[in-house]
C-alpha cells in the first residue's frame, strides 16, 4: 500500500511539472520551488544560439522563479535560430527584419499568458531577460506591451528604432523596471547602444532603470550574474513589515 502512495506522489509531483504549454514554440523549463503563483523569468537567446544556451543560468537564479527558454522560431541561415532575419549590407549596415520581430513577439506574448494559466504562475511577476537580439526582443515587447511583464534584463543588446516608434503610451510603460547591462569591450553591439537605451528610457520617465558596464566582450560574466541574481531577487522580496 506505501508503495503505491508512494508512486502516486511521485507521478502527480512528475506531472506537475511536464505540464505541455499551448504553443507552437520549443522551450526548455526549470522549475520553481515556491508554494505556489511562482513568478516568472523569460530567457530569450541571442542570435544563431537556441533554448539550451541560456538554461544554465537560470539555475545559479532565485529557486522561486519559474524559468522558461525558449527557442526563437526563425531558423538561422548557417547554424541556430534566431527571433528575425538581419540583413547585411556591403557598407556593414545591418538592418532588422521587423515584420519577422512582431511575428515572434505575437508567439513570445501568447507563451507567456498560456504558461501562466498553465503553472498557475503570477502573471503579474513575469520578468525578460534577453542577450544580444533576445535582448533586442526584450525591449520591444516592454516598450510595446507593458502590461504583460514587469520588468526586463537586458543583456548585451541595443533598441531598435522601430521599437522607439511603436513605444505604447508612457504611463504603462514608467511603470516597468529593466535592468540593462554590457560589455565595455564589446565588438558584436557596441557598448553606446546600451548606453543610448538607458538615456531613452529615462527621458521617458522610467524611474526603475539599473545600468551596469563590465570589463568583457559580447558574453556574460560572473560579476554580471551575481548583480542579476541580487536584481531579480529585489524584484519578488516580500514588502518589508511597517516597523510598529
Amino acid at each position: 500500500m506505501k508503495f503505491i502512495q508512494i508512486t502516486i506522489l511521485l507521478f502527480v509531483y512528475g506531472f506537475s511539472f511536464a505540464q505541455k504549454i499551448n504553443t507552437d514554440l520549443t522551450y526548455l523549463v526549470n522549475p520553481s520551488k515556491a508554494k505556489s503563483n511562482p513568478p516568472v523569468l523569460i530567457l530569450l537567446h541571442g542570435y544563431g544560439s537556441s533554448e539550451g544556451d541560456l538554461i544554465e543560468v537560470a539555475k545559479t537564479l532565485d529557486e522561486r522563479f519559474l524559468t522558461f527558454s525558449l527557442r526563437a522560431p526563425f531558423k538561422g541561415k548557417d547554424v541556430g535560430y534566431s527571433w528575425y532575419e538581419l540583413n547585411f549590407a556591403r557598407n556593414n549596415e545591418i538592418t532588422s527584419n521587423y515584420t519577422e520581430l512582431k511575428e515572434s513577439k505575437a508567439k513570445i506574448l501568447s507563451f507567456i499568458s498560456n504558461a501562466c494559466k498553465t503553472y498557475k504562475a503570477d502573471s503579474a511577476k513575469v520578468f525578460l531577460m534577453g542577450f544580444s537580439q533576445g535582448a533586442i526582443m526584450a525591449y520591444d515587447i516592454a516598450l510595446t506591451n507593458p502590461t504583460k511583464i514587469a520588468g526586463i534584463l537586458a543583456l548585451s543588446g541595443k533598441m531598435l528604432e522601430d521599437t522607439k516608434t511603436a513605444k505604447a503610451e508612457t504611463t504603462s510603460v514608467a511603470k516597468l523596471k529593466f535592468f540593462i547591462a554590457h560589455g565595455k569591450s564589446d565588438n558584436v553591439i557596441n557598448i553606446k547602444e546600451a548606453e543610448k537605451a538607458t538615456a531613452f528610457l529615462k527621458t521617458n520617465n522610467i524611474k526603475e532603470v539599473t545600468y551596469k558596464d563590465y570589463e568583457m566582450p559580447h558574453t556574460l560574466s560572473g560579476a554580471e550574474l551575481n548583480d542579476i541574481k541580487v536584481w531579480l531577487k529585489k524584484q519578488i522580496a516580500p514588502p518589508e513589515k511597517a516597523k510598529k
